[in-house]
């Protein structure tokens, strides 16, 4: 069944390219006790179509006005920037898991429960001991199998990675930068499935429209790096977590009308 849960995942890729979407997400920073200490700008960030007929995600705007890096560049450099970052947990590795459990199963939901894998901790694989170091609650749609839930919690410390981000916006480098996906952290994701307007099923597509996290930041963090630009955290302090919040708003494509040229006549 996970497996089955994994190809309708990885199939539903396929039919990106028939629609498109705008994120918007919101970063605050809180402390221990969940006081909220500071609010980041929001980031809208759009879908464009690459080169090689692939979606990505590309910053579209800042909440505080500030102009995007490579705001009129290409798409195919736009969306670079997303993969500066990337982060060692993919849902697709997780549908790969080797112990899972059958927790429910009704008409509208099939409840599947993933522990840690503790022989995989040790891994060589960087990728693999992410996904081992996280347990998991997914409800999978009953008539395709896709995961239209997902629960996530980081349990061990097999997520937690360096990272090379950087400074898109003045020209001092950042240093020591490391991942966010910590222990403790938190990620949920819901996908809605998005009907083809003339009934075609072939163009249905599971969009993940709301996401929701909770990382905790590491005692003597000073800055927050989003979308290659750094936000001051303030003086060092433990128990500190960011909370990521986005929403999405998808749009089917108008159906493809075919170019035609017309050769010019001689002068």
């Amino acid at each position: 069944m996970l497996e089955k849960a994994r190809l309708a995942f990885l199939a539903n890729r396929d039919r990106e390219r028939f629609w498109n979407w705008t994120t918007i997400t919101t970063r605050s920073v809180v402390d221990k006790h969940g006081k909220q200490l500071s609010e980041l700008p929001s980031v809208t960030v759009e879908s464009p179509l690459r080169s090689d007929g692939r979606r990505c995600n590309a910053l579209l705007a800042w909440g505080d006005g500030r102009k995007p890096y490579l705001a009129n560049a290409s798409a195919d450099q736009r969306c670079t920037v997303e993969q500066e970052v990337k982060e060692l947990f993919q849902e697709e590795n997780l549908l790969t898991s080797r112990v899972v459990k059958l927790k429910s199963r009704s008409v509208t939901d099939i409840t599947l429960t993933i522990p840690t894998d503790k022989s995989s901790v040790q891994s060589s694989d960087r990728f693999q001991r992410c996904i081992a170091s996280v347990e998991a609650t997914l409800q999978l749609d009953p008539a395709t199998l896709f995961p239209k839930r997902m629960a996530m919690r980081v349990i061990g410390s097999g997520c937690e990675q360096r990272t090379n981000a950087m400074n898109h916006y003045d020209e001092t480098p950042f240093v020591g930068t490391s991942s966010t996906l910590r222990k403790g952290a938190t990620l949920e994701r819901e996908y809605a499935l998005q009907t083809d307007k003339a009934g075609d099923p072939s163009k249905a597509f599971w969009m993940c429209m709301c996401q929701h996290s909770l990382r905790p930041l590491r005692d003597a963090s000073g800055i927050l790096v989003v979308w290659g630009r750094g936000f001051d955290l303030g003086p060092p302090e433990s128990g500190r977590h960011v909370i990521v919040d986005a929403r999405t708003i998808a749009n089917e494509l108008a159906t493809e009308t075919p170019l035609k040229f017309e050769a010019q006549p001689k002068q």
